[in-house]
């Protein structure tokens, strides 16, 4: 972190951030091999954890997704050692204590990305100005990339005094933005229905050849005339064309002059749905509408014949942030060390089935109880939802890397 960063102040501060620092208190058992070619699920304390793998997984990961605490005003899950002390009855207490437990996370998740990586952080109205204060600060403004709004419910009926809550965040950051690929997904089929001529090439649509928008810092050699079909000049309407002089004769298999309405001489471009054997892609949007949180209770009864945690996230929704920052095909480490039910285990499984990728996850979760007698702990959830997803796309037909399963063993 830079020094001359505007930073976030509260009681126990300076212990949190020597928390990131401190030795962990424990070991793995089975001792780890660093393999990214195997799915690895991590029980135990993230904290002593994240410390344990730092050194081999140093700038590693290229995708990390945490859903932390919300910090609602209940009982706090995670007690550390350094967090500030006392009795904690005020909303400012409140406050200290969950920044106390984020803030070394967060120090060492960015140690872990890799130059081209990403950070997702799930979020709600508790804590997201807090929370976007210290990303600030550790990844740099620089390298804030967007706050995605979740609606995460259709509310109907009554529930609040003033405004009916409908939305969470999730918060991205980038390692290095300079060197962050854009973030694309799959066209959606309405997309792909906008192209509706076809040749040789395959599915196509046309654009008009001239460029609309800024007229500002025009390019000469984009400004030219072209000649009709029947002999005629027809000059840019525009500041310029989307193409040179020399790429406009050589890909003339893809220019189209037409009149238009008012018998005016128009130029268009074929636009096709597939460019180098590739389909083309779009880029994601900041306002997420497509499933909710009864989406993620769905699964979460298919899976398990009950809900087992309240409010567990959609994997669609972690699916599609994963597919945004990693191409299709792709063998990107994924990291989640709030793992809770195992969400961003079963959405790194289907995507892998989805689009050929090799993707291994990393999650960590601790063995908080749960009620459930043959579900004895978050873990455990944790560990079944992925087996069971794994079982599942296995039964379709899908391969999937390898499952080895680690335990922290507190020293």
């Amino acid at each position: 972190m830079s020094s001359a960063r505007t930073c976030l102040s509260w009681p126990g501060r300076s212990m949190a951030e020597k928390a990131a620092s401190v030795p962990p208190q424990g070991f793995l058992e089975p001792p780890l091999s660093f393999d990214l070619k195997t799915h690895l699920l991590i029980e135990g304390d993230n904290l002593d954890v994240l410390k344990i793998l730092l050194p081999g997984l140093a700038e590693q990961i290229r995708v990390i997704y945490i859903d932390p605490p919300y910090n609602t005003g209940n009982r706090m899950l995670y007690h550390d050692r350094y967090s500030s002390t006392g009795a904690k009855t005020g909303v400012c207490d409140r406050h200290d204590s969950w920044l106390s437990m984020i803030f070394p996370r967060l120090l060492l998740a960015h140690k872990f990305l890799r130059r081209d990586g990403v950070l997702f952080v799930s979020i709600d109205d508790n804590e997201v100005h807090h929370l976007r204060s210290l990303l600030d600060e550790i990844f740099g403004e620089e390298n804030f990339i967007s706050m995605i709004t979740w609606r995460k419910k259709v509310v109907r009926g009554r529930g609040n005094r003033h405004i009916l809550p409908q939305t969470e965040y999730v918060l991205a950051y980038a390692r290095e933005i300079a060197t962050l690929p854009p973030f694309s997904e799959p066209l959606t089929p309405s997309m792909k229905r906008a192209y509706p001529h076809s040749d040789h090439n395959g599915p196509y649509k046309i654009i008009p050849f001239a460029k609309s928008g800024t007229r500002q810092s025009p390019r000469p050699n984009l400004l030219y005339p072209i000649t009709a079909p029947d002999g005629s000049i027809i000059e840019c309407p525009t500041h310029q064309w989307r193409w040179s002089r020399k790429t406009f004769d050589r890909r003339q298999d893809e220019i189209l002059i037409q009149k238009n309405r008012n018998g005016r001489w128009t130029i268009y471009t074929k636009q096709y749905l597939r460019e180098e054997g590739k389909e083309r892609r779009k880029t994601p949007e900041s306002y997420y509408d497509r499933v909710t949180t009864t989406d993620g209770t769905r699964e979460m009864k298919e899976l398990f014949g009950e809900v087992l945690i309240d409010f567990p996230k959609p994997s669609r929704l972690i699916r599609d942030l994963i597919g945004w920052a990693s191409p299709p095909g792709s063998s990107d480490p994924v990291m989640d060390f709030f793992a809770g039910s195992g969400t961003t285990g079963q959405a790194l499984l289907d995507l892998n089935a989805e689009d050929g990728g090799n993707r291994p996850a990393l999650l960590v979760q601790s063995g908080d109880p749960t009620p459930f007698p043959n579900l004895p702990t978050i873990w455990s959830i944790c560990r079944e939802r992925v087996r069971r997803t794994r079982d599942r796309l296995t039964q379709e037909g899908h391969a999937s890397l390898p499952i080895k399963e680690f335990r922290l063993i507190p020293s």
